[in-house]
């Protein structure tokens, strides 16, 4: 089952006091799924919540994410950590240290490369020294964070003991002074919806807002293209302008001939800026290939392996330059690079009318007038052999525990043993899918299973499929299918073919990346962080779960070249960023009803208190059609801690003592109310019970 980074772990942050001070508790449970295994003749350690982030030869110990939204005029954001309680957990260990990472198109006969760092290995000391491994400060759209990982254990190898921290007293200071912005109350209002999912305060969102301003020009969504396709956009933007989206369509050549920068890419971006710093711009549709429209080549590294591939973030994250050393190869670690997505980002790929105009009248039809039926319910998830004894079963099984119970969720699991592909998920897909997701190896032209057949989704398929209107959302872990600077990739083949093919697509245009096996890596995570943002967590809009999902992985990022920076970069949306997903959570409550019956919506409110203490009470509205239904309450493992059955509407009292007696462990976790007609859900943080 999937894992956050928050569960059962979530601190209290007491009231700041000091200006430019924030102390923040941390306590960790032991008995709450802490578990030591053996995995090649090594210890391992496994704690659900926590994720393994160190690099190759450190001891694989797992660390805790936090992000903390912060005052918007902080600067010189600094974080420290200081152990209060420990607790051994005895000698002799043998901790694993962290393998070389490999990219997953690579054999799967590839052994793991497994070396100590002879540093940290060769001496008696505990490692890591203090329990802030890194910071990462940034901004969203004006909100100021600060990211770290935080790890409750040290190890030393000379004795094999293996301690843990149960009690961390963070502290997060800042200066006052620095550089505020003002943003629109719609930007405002989009970025804390975004930041609501994932931050550890999120109750301060509003304290801490950037100030709020009014645009010069009021703009939602900015599509820009070639005049050579302006009759298909200009339907496009109609069309938008229609629904509520303030849209505009801009033309390139008016771009370049009047926007200052170095080269076409800087132009645009600066002009980006301008209409986001300016006009409250929230999402832009980068509508044609790089033969329409510039694009930025960054240079990626990990551990050995190297390309330069368009990374469309550099449209996306709006602070800084990305060159900020001034050699003019942007999106180096030393270019003061922020990663946080101020605007949503997506690219139209074609470089044709009839292209074009495939593009606009399949996403025009997928949000206003998709054919009914149960292929809006239905989705495909591929698992292909990746490494021995791993298969890309673990991500689609954590997508599928976020999607909707209601839909029908097809499975195609390539087992180690048999390493046979398949054929019948392309018939599913050809009845009609709404959400497709490939864990395969992967090259340009397409993304493939271990065994014979190999093909997966490849440029032949894509074009030969006929799912017509039918066509859904689709994204892949796989290396380089994304890569359209290089030739016809696998995503332009889904979105060329007038017979079908898909609504959204989010390929990579390099290299994906394996996990601390048996965990799973970034690009696995970033899908299934796409999946939940779109379906429970009020994002359901594509562009804003696609930011979002690449948002939560920053923080993690060490500073320097690595698996995050690589993945967060090439992992590109080719798709209408403001297109509703069929199915998708919208994070508006519905109005409740005085009286509710047959065909009335479901509707679940907010939790009252939110966020409330373990072992209180809570109460919470919900309505729904016929006479009964199941309130369930999830922790972010996937589990249920708490079942009612409802035989009325109306508010409902939840005891938050849990089966012990101890009282549920702090958190965030997912209300689910369940019925015959469908389901609603809702979010509770419940914090470390009161004195």
């Amino acid at each position: 089952m999937p894992r956050l980074l928050l569960f059962g772990l979530l601190p209290v942050l007491s009231a700041p006091l000091l200006a430019g001070r924030m102390t923040v508790p941390f306590q960790f449970d032991l008995s709450d799924g802490f578990e030591l295994y053996t995995h090649r003749m090594w210890d391992r350690v496994d704690w659900p919540g926590l994720e393994c982030f160190s690099a190759p030869g450190e001891p694989a110990l797992p660390a805790l994410s936090c992000t903390f939204v912060i005052p918007p005029d902080a600067g010189d954001v600094q974080v420290s950590a200081t152990a209060l309680e420990s607790a051994s957990l005895g000698d002799g260990f043998s901790i694993q240290p962290v393998a070389v990472p490999r990219p997953l198109s690579l054999s799967d006969r590839l052994a793991e490369v497994i070396e100590p760092d002879p540093v940290i290995y060769g001496q008696d000391a505990f490692w890591p020294a203090d329990p802030v491994v890194c910071m990462h400060d940034g901004r969203k759209s004006g909100f100021r964070l600060a990211g770290f990982r935080l790890c409750p254990f040290s190890y030393d190898p000379a004795t094999g003991e293996l301690l843990v921290a149960t009690s961390i007293e963070v502290t997060v200071t800042w200066t006052d002074g620095g550089q505020v912005s003002t943003m629109s109350a719609q930007q405002i209002e989009a970025a804390g919806s975004q930041l609501q999912s994932w931050v550890c305060n999120p109750w301060d969102l509003a304290a801490y807002s950037p100030a709020t301003g009014d645009p010069r020009d009021p703009l939602d969504f900015l599509v820009v293209t070639s005049s050579d396709y302006g009759d298909s956009f200009s339907e496009f933007v109609s069309y938008k302008n229609g629904t509520g989206v303030v849209t505009e369509l801009v033309y390139i050549s008016d771009i370049l001939s009047s926007t200052p920068g170095y080269d076409d890419a800087e132009k645009l971006r600066n002009y980006i800026v301008d209409r986001f710093e300016s006009d409250g711009l929230r999402y832009v549709l980068l509508a044609g290939d790089q033969n329409v429209l510039p694009v930025r080549e960054v240079y990626l590294y990990c551990e050995g392996y190297s390309d330069n591939a368009p990374a469309d973030l550099y449209f996306s994250d709006l602070d800084g330059t990305w060159d900020a050393s001034g050699d003019h190869n942007y999106g180096e670690p030393e270019d003061d690079l922020d990663l946080y997505s101020d605007v949503a980002v997506g690219r139209a790929l074609f470089d044709s009318a009839s292209e074009a105009a495939i593009f606009v009248e399949r996403s025009m039809m997928y949000e206003s007038s998709p054919p009914p039926g149960d292929w809006q319910s239905t989705a495909m998830l591929c698992g292909g052999g990746l490494f021995p004894g791993y298969t890309g079963a673990k991500v689609c099984d954590s997508i599928a525990a976020y999607l909707p119970v209601s839909w029908d969720i097809n499975k195609a699991y390539e087992s180690p043993s048999i390493l046979d592909g398949f054929t019948t998920h392309i018939d599913i897909i050809n009845d009609g899918t709404n959400w497709v997701h490939y864990a395969g190896h992967g090259n340009t032209t397409g993304i493939y299973w271990q065994g014979y057949p190999s093909s997966m989704m490849t440029n032949s398929i894509a074009q030969g499929l006929y799912n017509g209107d039918k066509a859904g959302i689709h994204h892949s872990i796989g290396c380089h299918p994304g890569a359209f600077h290089s030739g016809e990739c696998c995503a332009e083949a889904l979105w060329h073919n007038a017979g079908g093919g898909a609504a959204a697509v989010m390929f990579n245009s390099s290299y994906g990346w394996e996990g601390y096996l048996p965990e799973m890596g970034v690009s696995e995570w970033m899908c299934v962080y796409l999946t939940e943002e779109a379906f429970q967590l009020g994002n359901g809009r594509i562009g804003d779960a696609f930011a979002t999902a690449k948002d939560r992985r920053v923080p993690l990022w060490n500073g320097d070249y690595d698996r995050e920076l690589y993945c967060i970069m090439d992992w590109c949306a080719y798709h209408d960023p403001t297109m509703w997903v069929i199915g998708g959570s919208t994070g508006v409550e519905e109005p409740e009803s005085a009286v509710a019956g047959p065909g009335l919506p479901i509707t679940l409110g907010i939790p009252c208190p939110n966020p409330s203490f373990s072992g209180s009470t809570i109460r919470v509205a919900a309505q729904f059609p016929g006479a009964s239904g199941v309130l369930e309450l999830y922790d972010l493992a996937g589990r249920v801690v708490l079942r009612t059955e409802l035989k009325e509407r109306g508010d409902v009292f939840i005891d938050l003592t849990g089966d012990r007696g101890a009282g549920i462990p702090s958190g965030i976790y997912l209300l689910r109310l369940a019925c015959p007609g469908g389901e609603a859900t809702s979010r509770l943080v419940v914090l470390p019970g009161s004195s």
